[in-house]
């Protein structure tokens, strides 16, 4: 793909990157303090807590694998992504 309509399907891809990279970072965050809130929240609360921010983390971070494939693929090969042709 090339010209002014790959340049924009790629800004709006980079943004969708951007977006999912923030996304996981978050993620990686509240595990952080799930962790550190667990010792302190009593059994099984603590725990549950953890164990979904880790959820939300695994989630995040496929999503952001999916988008960089994506954003990959649309800046190295030109092909565009199934949901924008």
């Amino acid at each position: 793909m090339t010209g002014a309509a790959g340049e924009a399907l790629a800004m709006v891809w980079r943004e969708r990157l951007e977006n999912a990279r923030n996304g996981y970072e978050a993620a990686k965050a509240a595990v952080q303090d799930a962790g550190e809130l667990q010792s302190q929240i009593p059994f099984p609360d603590g725990n549950f807590a953890l164990a979904h921010a880790l959820q939300a983390e695994r989630y995040a971070l496929a999503e952001f694998k999916r988008v960089l494939i994506i954003f990959n693929d649309l800046l190295l090969r030109g092909k565009a992504p199934e949901e924008e042709r």
